[in-house]
């Protein structure tokens, strides 16, 4: 009997946030590496084409892939389109109910009002599939344990018959909370190609960055401290930063003549061209609370690219990316450190040759494929 992992999104997966390419990716590497008897659907809220979304991951096609856009309601809020939930949960508990049968998954990530909402029904359903739910991140790390959305969190998450998540402090969290279920922690995988870059012919680099320019992230902090980190470096090395704002943030300021450079972001697939052009790449979140407990997209991606990396030392980062062998460390918020991380590799052709190669072999490690062979290894049972 042929079986289907139904995979739910509350959301246009063609709105380029960082959850929706991750979802996609997901979906598609599942379905390239179903075994047999096995296929996946995506549900999700829009009507977003099938070639559209399937361009995302360069995928031409996905023989055991479905994508059904299911009905939603959207409002606008200051210029973010934000959906109204209850009409995708009703639509979806409806196609659910007639199509599951026993032995299908359900599966979300990052919904738990959704999950909440649905898993109630289908696990009383006569034909009950299995409920999968995946962690990655919990209001817990942001808010006191008392508050109702962390309550109402972990009631969802109490409704699953099985947990992933991205990382070793998540799942340390899951399973001393949830002890009764079983949890997996299969991490998140590599995107893109490695770059060929131009090999720099002085000593000052072209460093990039690509995602949110949020204070958690660092940009704020890396921007206002550049021209310093600079003259620490001995060297007028160049920061190119590809991202966009938040809702309420302060846009920073472009000031090429200390060496920023503020760019419009790149769509995904077209990063690694953006890439060509620079040396290294910088993921310097600040220590926040919720930062050293959440995987970090980038860790994996950049992993991908193959350019030397400079991290903030945190241990979620450092579960993908080595000391010395896949990045440079240097304390979050240490201008210092920042800045010797550098001047080693400016100083050092061979270190960036060595780090560039160590991360194609680690890139191979960490890829989508292999990511699904790992979750059909638990569910295709």
């Amino acid at each position: 009997m042929r079986h289907r992992v139904f995979f739910l999104l509350n959301q246009n997966p063609l709105d380029e946030s960082a959850h929706a390419l991750y979802c996609i990716r997901h979906v598609i590497s599942l379905a390239l590496n179903a075994p047999k008897d096995w296929s996946v659907v995506l549900l999700h809220a829009s009507f977003s084409k099938e070639r559209d979304i399937l361009k995302v991951h360069d995928c031409e096609s996905a023989p055991n892939l479905e994508f059904r856009g299911l009905p939603s309601l959207r409002r606008v809020v200051g210029g973010c389109p934000l959906h109204l939930n209850a009409v995708f949960h009703w639509a979806t508990l409806a196609y659910l109910r007639a199509k599951t049968r026993a032995g299908d998954v359900v599966s979300t990530a990052s919904f738990p009002e959704m999950f909440r909402f649905l898993a109630p029904h289908l696990l009383s359903a006569r034909n009950r599939p299995r409920l999968v739910y995946e962690v990655h991140q919990l209001e817990m790390l942001t808010r006191d344990r008392k508050h109702r959305k962390c309550r109402r969190e972990f009631e969802a998450l109490g409704f699953a018959d099985h947990l992933m998540t991205t990382c070793l402090p998540l799942e340390k969290i899951l399973a001393e909370n949830f002890p009764s279920l079983p949890c997996d922690n299969i991490g998140l995988a590599v995107t893109y190609p490695s770059v060929s870059s131009t090999p720099v012919q002085s000593k000052a680099l072209r460093i990039g960055y690509f995602g949110s320019i949020s204070e958690e992230q660092g940009i704020p902090w890396i921007i206002e401290n550049w021209n310093a980190i600079r003259a620490l470096s001995h060297q007028k090395h160049e920061l190119h930063i590809y991202g966009r704002m938040r809702r309420g943030e302060v846009a920073p300021s472009e000031a090429k003549e200390d060496g920023i450079y503020i760019h419009e972001p790149v769509p995904s697939n077209e990063v690694p061209l953006a890439c060509q052009n620079l040396d290294a790449l910088v993921i310097p979140p600040l220590d926040m609370a919720h930062r050293a407990h959440i995987a970090f997209t980038k860790a994996y991606d950049y992993a991908g690219l193959a350019l030397p990396i400079l991290a903030s030392d945190l241990p979620t980062i450092r579960e993908v990316l080595e000391t010395e062998t896949h990045a440079l460390y240097f304390a979050p918020g240490s201008r210092e450190g920042l800045a010797e991380a550098i001047r080693r590799l400016s100083a050092n052709p061979d270190l960036r040759r060595m780090i560039t190669a160590n991360l194609k072999d680690r890139a191979s490690f960490f890829s989508w494929d292999n990511r699904a062979r790992r979750w059909w290894e638990i569910f295709a049972q």
